[in-house]
């Protein structure tokens, strides 16, 4: 509630009239905006430690990987990029999209270190369904998905680090090799830009 025209107890001078702007810093202050290269996310972040321990394996940033058309190549909505991380300090840095002609779809690329493919591989033996491998660019890519058939990943080394391209159709979900193909054509579109 605004008050016009009062005068402030023990100072006798007059409340301010009409109404008071406020304005926001567009950036949290002393937060990182920009990748190892100064290239500004596409996003506003709030995390201070969104660069950190469990994910400072590799220089690559997957929110700047791949090109405005790259990333229409691949069905996206470049302006819906959001921050993979849901907490401050989180392992996986990366970013999501919104794929622009399926409703609830996604596609995100996110990094988290690793002692080498085949050390994740394992770890993660349990929870990923592992349907082989290809080669992309010369290099190593495995390919899994979690159970049930909607979502399929590509999983690629980098430095001490790993690159996951999960690409996930909650609703009307294509089969699994066609969500597969996406996630495999935006690992390739990206991964000439992940260092070895």
């Amino acid at each position: 509630m605004l008050l016009s025209g009062c005068v402030t107890e023990g100072t006798a001078q007059p409340a301010p009239t009409g109404d008071v702007v406020r304005s926001m810093p567009s950036t949290p202050p002393g937060i990182r905006q920009t990748d190892d290269n100064g290239v500004k996310l596409p996003f506003t972040t709030t995390f201070p430690r969104r660069w950190n321990s469990g994910n400072d394996g590799t220089a690559y940033e997957p929110c700047n990987g791949a090109s405005p058309e790259a990333l229409k190549d691949s069905g996206l909505d470049v302006s819906s990029a959001e921050d993979a991380a849901a907490a401050d300090f989180q392992t996986a840095r990366g970013c999501v999209w919104k794929y622009k002609e399926h409703e609830y779809a996604t596609l995100s690329q996110t990094v988290g270190n690793a002692d080498g493919l085949d050390a994740y591989k394992e770890q993660y033996s349990v929870s990923v369904r592992w349907q082989g491998e290809t080669s992309l660019g010369g290099r190593r890519v495995a390919i899994g998905g979690a159970p049930g058939g909607k979502t399929c990943e590509t999983f690629v080394a980098s430095g001490s680090a790993i690159v996951i391209t999960s690409a996930y159709f909650p609703a009307s979900a294509p089969p699994i090799d066609e969500i597969c193909d996406k996630a495999i054509a935006f690992t390739r579109a990206t991964i000439d830009q992940m260092p070895r």
